[in-house]
């Protein structure tokens, strides 16, 4: 049955242009949708406590998993560990798809529609997409031999696979994640298909990936646009970190890679004020700074020159970030 509210809501956007008269229909049905989702808020108490028990039964039956494979893994054939992992994914993903079938659907949920199911959904899913890598990776694992990384670079290629799938159908911030950890583990895992794995080649694997991330958000493809904003940020500073941990002769490239993505980050921020860009900038200068006049003054500076010039960049880098944000105070700020 439509909502009552429907028709008001679609004719006010009309009238204002914002909705073209011959996409009447199409506008109806998207705002009946979303509206359907809004139906639980009369009982949000049942709603949360319907939540709580799907994420408390799911945590059950992850600890008896869990304390299984722990005590009969090892005793499994290969076979059997296949076996069991798909089931486990086949089941997974049943539930998710009866759970998205019994509600609005998940068209409806894709725009907004039943978050509480979409909640539960959207980690279903990306339970099922981790269960399938490590069948994937287990099945292939006796076609390899040595230290091949091609058993598990297939189980991280099923885990992005089957999270970005997922998340197409029921997006989650838990699936962003699932897709990260596929993405992240896939690009360096690929790399070291093609040559040695050094520390500079992993950073700047998870800072591509970082990047990419970012660039997704910015053009609408995550529907949590300020996780998405957390998560790609996160990885572009851990990237460009990478190569100063390795402490090798290649920190240089860490340092370069830090001052960039500080550097982009704020520029990034003065167009698109979001708190994420501005604290990565600022995140990313105060640990740079430090780091590179540590190795370059060959620890000269000591305990308390150190904890000084981090201090100092510190503050220069808060002031540069109020500085930037007194700027674009007249723009609205994106969450």
């Amino acid at each position: 049955m439509r909502d009552n509210r429907t028709d008001a809501v679609v004719g006010a956007l009309v009238d204002r242009g914002l909705v073209a008269a011959t996409r009447r229909d199409e506008a109806v049905d998207v705002v009946d949708h979303v509206l359907a989702g809004q139906s639980f808020a009369a009982a949000p108490l049942r709603r949360r406590f319907a939540e709580l028990a799907g994420y408390i039964g799911g945590a059950f039956v992850l600890s008896a998993a869990g304390l299984f494979f722990n005590a009969q893994w090892e005793n499994l054939a290969r076979g059997e560990q296949v076996g069991l992992l798909a089931g486990i994914t086949f089941l997974l993903a049943g539930a998710a798809f009866s759970l998205g079938v019994t509600g609005a659907g998940f068209p409806a949920m894709r725009l907004g529609a039943e978050p509480v199911r979409r909640r539960l959904i959207g980690l279903l899913l990306t339970g099922a997409a981790a269960s399938a890598g490590g069948a994937v990776g287990l099945l292939f694992d006796e076609a390899v031999t040595g230290s091949d990384p091609t058993e598990v670079l297939l189980g991280f290629a099923t885990l992005l696979t089957l999270s970005v799938v997922g998340y197409l159908l029921a997006p989650t911030v838990i699936g962003q994640l699932g897709i990260g950890l596929g993405a992240v583990m896939t690009v360096l895992l690929g790399l070291d298909e093609v040559g040695e794995l050094t520390g500079p080649k992993v950073g700047l694997g998870i800072l591509a990936v970082g990047l990419v991330w970012l660039v997704l958000a910015e053009r609408g493809a995550w529907r949590e646009v300020a996780s998405a904003r957390v998560i790609g940020a996160g990885l572009a500073v851990l990237g460009a970190q990478i190569p100063v941990m390795d402490f090798g002769d290649e920190a240089w490239i860490g340092y370069l890679a830090s001052a960039l993505v500080a550097a982009a980050a704020f520029g990034v921020y003065v167009a698109r004020p979001a708190w994420p860009y501005l604290a990565a900038g600022v995140i990313a200068i105060t640990l740079v700074v430090p780091e590179a006049l540590l190795d370059w003054t060959d620890n000269a500076l000591g305990p308390a020159g150190v904890l000084l010039v981090t201090g100092v960049t510190l503050i220069l880098a808060s002031l540069l970030g109020f500085r930037l944000r007194r700027e674009v105070t007249e723009a609205p700020e994106q969450e």
